[in-house]
C-alpha cells in the first residue's frame, strides 16, 4: 500500500508492513510540517486484521472518507485519510497494478432472473450503508434515469457503467469529466475485482461479489475455495462405502442386539 499526499506535503510512501507514525514532531516516520497536524497525530499499522489507523492525539482532527475517527479505524486501498488539512490517499503500490485494457462493450442484454452476483456497498457519501445491485450492468450518474444516482455537480449525467460479464467486472467510462478512482488510483476505465474501492468524487463504494476471484487470484484458485452441495454428498457417500464405516455400522447393530437380549432376560426373571 502507498500513502500519497494530495497536496505534496510529503513524497509518496510505500508501506512495507511496519508501523508508520505521522505527525508534526521530529521522530515520526513521516514528518508533516503543518499547523493542523498534531505533534504525534496518528499511526498506521499492517496487522492480521488488515490496515489499522490509530489516532494518537484524540484532540487532533482525523477523518476517513469524511467521517471523524477518534480512536481506531480499519483502512483499505482507496480510502482518503485527513489529518487536519493534510489529505492522504491510500493507493495501490503502483498505478500500473490497475488494468485499464477492457474488451469492447457487449450488446445490451436483459437482466438475468437470478439475483445479481455483484453489488456495490456504499462506504461514504449519501449512499453510505446502502447496497446497489449491478445485475448485469449498472449506469452511475447524476441523471435520475441512472441505476445509481449521485447528486453531485461534478458527476456527469451518465458518468460511468459497471458491467458483470462472466467472471469479470468492468468499470467503463461514459462521460466522467475527471475519471474515477480504483483503490485510490485515478483512471477512466478499468478491470475491477471484489474488495476494490471505487470513488466517484466524494462517494465511495466497495465491490462485493462472493465466488468471483479477488485481485491477484486466478479462477482455478477461487473454485477450489468453493465446495458445492454435490461435493458434500460425494464425500458422505464415500465415507459410507468405506470399510471403516461399514464396520462401525455392524458394531452398532451388535450392541443393540445385546441390549435387547438383556432386557428380555430381566423381564423373564420378573425384575
Amino acid at each position: 500500500m502507498r500513502l500519497s499526499f494530495a497536496n505534496g506535503e510529503h513524497a509518496d510512501f510505500i508501506m512495507d508492513g511496519s508501523a508508520v507514525s505521522l505527525g508534526n514532531a521530529d521522530g515520526n516516520t513521516l514528518v508533516l510540517h503543518d499547523r493542523d497536524v498534531a505533534a504525534w497525530h496518528a499511526r498506521v499499522t499492517v496487522d492480521p486484521r488488515g490496515i489499522v489507523l490509530e489516532v494518537l492525539d484524540p484532540s487532533a482532527r482525523t477523518h476517513v472518507n469524511a467521517r471523524p475517527v477518534r480512536e481506531k479505524a480499519l483502512l483499505r486501498c482507496g480510502d482518503v485519510l485527513c489529518l487536519g488539512k493534510v489529505v492522504v490517499n491510500l493507493k495501490a503500490d503502483s498505478d500500473d497494478l490497475i488494468e485499464t485494457d477492457l474488451p469492447p462493450e457487449a450488446p445490451a442484454t436483459p437482466p438475468p432472473a437470478q439475483p445479481a452476483r455483484v453489488i456495490l456497498r456504499g462506504v461514504s457519501g449519501s449512499h453510505f450503508g446502502k447496497t446497489i445491485a449491478v445485475n448485469p450492468r449498472l449506469v452511475i450518474g447524476r441523471d435520475p434515469a441512472c441505476g445509481l444516482v449521485i447528486d453531485d455537480a461534478r458527476i456527469a449525467a451518465r458518468h460511468v457503467a459497471i458491467e458483470n460479464v462472466g467472471d469479470a467486472i468492468y468499470l467503463r467510462d461514459i462521460a466522467a469529466p475527471n475519471g474515477s478512482s480504483v483503490n485510490g488510483v485515478q483512471i477512466d476505465s478499468a478491470i475491477v475485482y471484489p474488495g476494490d474501492q471505487l470513488a466517484f468524487e466524494r462517494s465511495h463504494f466497495i465491490i462485493e461479489a462472493p465466488g468471483l476471484p479477488l485481485r491477484g487470484e486466478d479462477r482455478a484458485a477461487a473454485d477450489q475455495l468453493n465446495i458445492g452441495p454435490a461435493d458434500v454428498e460425494r464425500s458422505a457417500d464415500a465415507a459410507a462405502e468405506s470399510p471403516q464405516a461399514q464396520g462401525a455400522i455392524w458394531w452398532l447393530i451388535g450392541a443393540a442386539a445385546l441390549i435387547a437380549l438383556g432386557l428380555v432376560l430381566l423381564i423373564h426373571r420378573g425384575i
